[in-house]
């Protein structure tokens, strides 16, 4: 702005010029503070709405499937990231998952809610406060809540089946040590047939020919911490469940990551109640998991740090068929072996698009897809060379059209 200037051209003027440039000058001063009042507002809206998602709800979770007939557990959870379709929860270690849960807490004036939860990830987080778990869901309706316990009937009464033992034929995986000698011994008093073989390849041929119900891993920490022998665990029959005894949770985390249906602590499994209600949660677990049929080929990758966003479209990829892997950035993904997905979903930067062109660059192979939070982003998200962009919170439909457009012709990886 050139003052001198301006002040040459206002001496030139008369009064009654002069008059009529103190209002517009005014009326201009006085839009400008407006603006800025707006602008504070905006940003105090902002902040409130931040506030509000880093408070923590606390309530209770109870487990409502894939539990013993009248048993009624309840964790203390922490809530964050609520939104219509999900929420983030936090749990102490010590909770068993389940599909379906039911959540119970204060909602605003004092009002209790209730929420029933489809658990669709789980993973372990630890900083210097200590480690907890951190559990995304999706939000249920009646009527799957109702399906969910008509499914309880059914397998209450699969494990009455059960019971008899006689029929039901599992493999004791490890070594000839005196610990797995007492726990073979224990399971053949509890009437179940069971066979000692030392090595895991044997055990997956062994399981093929005689079909073996279940395999119990004795060794199941060193199997978590050898990349080998968990490639083998993952040939296993489709028909083979398995349940492992470790050491500590990082072990435990590692193997239900691997596939394994179950895992007991070492000293867990020393207890008769422990080992035989976990042999009864193993095969559970693996006919849901072969009823949703999750050991798909198709590879999605998922590239965000909203853990809300992530729960909902990792479900309705696996609803397709998809096994996700999820990843927080960019960086991180493009560490990764560029052929073995069949499509990317990452986060669209508005700010930053530079982080979307490096993914659509390294793979060439494979459609991008920019997840928006806004509709007008998608326009612009289509510049970077995207194969498409998808709205969030995702729509059904949208996801549907989405893959067929973009993966249709293309063969799983």
């Amino acid at each position: 702005m050139n003052l001198p200037k301006i002040e040459n051209i206002l001496n030139r003027c008369d009064i009654s010029e002069l008059i009529k440039i103190e209002k517009i000058v005014q009326k201009l001063i006085e839009n400008q503070k407006s603006a800025s009042e707006l602008s504070d507002e905006e940003q105090g809206s902002q902040l409130r709405r931040e506030q509000r998602f880093q408070t923590n709800i606390l309530g209770t979770l109870v487990r409502i499937t894939d539990i013993k007939p009248g048993e009624r557990k309840e964790y203390s959870v922490t809530l964050k990231d609520i939104s219509q379709s999900g929420m983030c929860l936090i749990v102490d270690l010590n909770f068993v998952p389940s599909r379906i849960v039911e959540v119970v807490f204060a909602g605003p004036g004092g009002k209790i809610k209730r929420s029933y939860l489809e658990v669709v990830r789980m993973r372990k987080m630890t900083n210097q406060d200590g480690s907890w778990l951190e559990v995304g869901c999706r939000a249920v309706g009646d009527e799957e809540v109702r399906h969910a316990r008509l499914q309880e009937d059914q397998i209450a009464k699969m494990r009455s089946k059960m019971h008899k033992r006689s029929g039901i034929i599992i493999l004791a995986v490890g070594p000839e040590t005196e610990e797995n000698s007492k726990l073979i011994e224990r399971v053949k008093a509890a009437s179940y047939q069971i066979r000692q073989i030392t090595g895991i390849v044997q055990a997956m041929e062994s399981a093929r020919k005689i079909s073996a119900q279940l395999a119990i891993l004795c060794n199941g920490s060193e199997i978590s911490k050898d990349p080998k022998l968990l490639a083998e665990l993952s040939k296993a029959p489709s028909t083979l469940a398995r349940m492992a005894i470790v050491d500590n949770d990082e072990d435990r985390f590692a193997l239900i990551e691997a596939g394994v249906d179950e895992c007991l602590k070492k000293r867990d499994s020393e207890k008769d109640d422990f080992l035989f209600y976990g042999i009864e949660r193993a095969m559970v677990s693996h006919l849901l998991r072969q009823g949703k049929s999750l050991n798909s080929t198709t590879k999605a990758l998922v590239v965000s740090m909203d853990n809300t966003k992530i729960n909902l479209i990792t479900y309705q990829l696996e609803d397709h068929g998809y096994k996700c892997k999820n990843i927080d950035t960019a960086e991180e993904a493009l560490q990764l072996e560029n052929n073995q997905f069949a499509i990317i979903l990452a986060d669209y930067d508005i700010d930053n698009n530079d982080e979307i062109k490096k993914l659509v660059a390294y793979f060439t192979g494979s459609p991008v897809i920019a997840m928006c939070d806004e509709i007008g982003y998608g326009h612009r998200a289509m510049t970077t060379g995207v194969a498409n962009y998808l709205n969030m919170p995702p729509n059904k439909d949208d996801v549907r059209m989405i893959l067929e457009s973009c993966v249709n012709s293309k063969q799983p990886v």
